[in-house]
């Protein structure tokens, strides 16, 4: 169910749907964070509210809970910025973008993720699928996301696909990237080669969002 942003500043009041309907909207999302976290919405007039806030990358809206609701962000035109925690969404072209502030510039990120089913959960942690066998890797990509996972009292496990595409931005100018090769075509031969090194004495891993960004936080102190 979508909801008004003046729904979210006048205490989210807000009508309540069956268990029917919450269930399957939740089933169907792919969140960012493993759990709905604090969060405050800086309205462009000024105003303020706060609310535990997931971003689901697979339909990319914000999502949070009135009650034991769960409710997607609209009127997204009025909306300045949403912090979680320590990191910061702009809304765009109603969708949202993190973004990730530089030494010059920055980082947006436009999360897309999707999930993947990967088997059944068997003894001793380990997935079956087609006749193979995988271990169940429960940790988290570098703090965004787990990369696998299975719901509560559930043996079926997943993992999160991430197909982001990300804007450098340097003095209101962006260079949108989505892999490494498109990432290296917006600079000279002579920082691709500094790029190059970087890459592989930092051993970055363009799959891994942290890494794009330590890329990013060095690409923009090249001349």
């Amino acid at each position: 169910m979508k909801a008004s942003i003046l729904y979210l500043l006048f205490a989210f009041i807000l009508a309540p749907i069956s268990g029917t309907l919450f269930a399957q909207e939740a089933g169907n999302r792919v969140y960012l964070f493993d759990s709905f976290k604090p969060a405050t919405v800086k309205m462009k007039n000024g105003s303020k509210a706060s609310a535990s806030f997931n971003y689901d990358g697979s339909k990319r809206e914000m999502v949070y809970y009135d009650k034991e609701q769960l409710m997607v962000l609209d009127g997204l035109e009025q909306v300045d910025t949403i912090f979680i925690e320590n990191r910061k969404f702009v809304p765009f072209q109603q969708k949202f973008r993190e973004v990730v502030p530089l030494t010059e510039g920055e980082l947006q990120i436009d999360w897309s993720m999707k999930r993947i089913f990967l088997g059944k959960k068997g003894a001793f942690g380990q997935v079956s699928h087609s006749g193979t066998v995988q271990n169940i890797n429960p940790g988290y990509l570098t703090g965004y996301l787990s990369t696998q996972h299975s719901n509560e009292g559930s043996n079926q496990v997943y993992s999160t696909v991430l197909k982001n595409t990300y804007y450098l931005v340097q003095k209101s100018k962006p260079k949108k990237f989505n892999s490494l090769k498109t990432f290296m075509s917006h600079f000279p031969e002579n920082q691709q080669t500094q790029l190059a090194d970087f890459i592989k004495n930092e051993k970055v891993d363009f799959n891994v969002p942290e890494d794009v960004a330590k890329l990013a936080g060095f690409a923009v102190t090249l001349e």
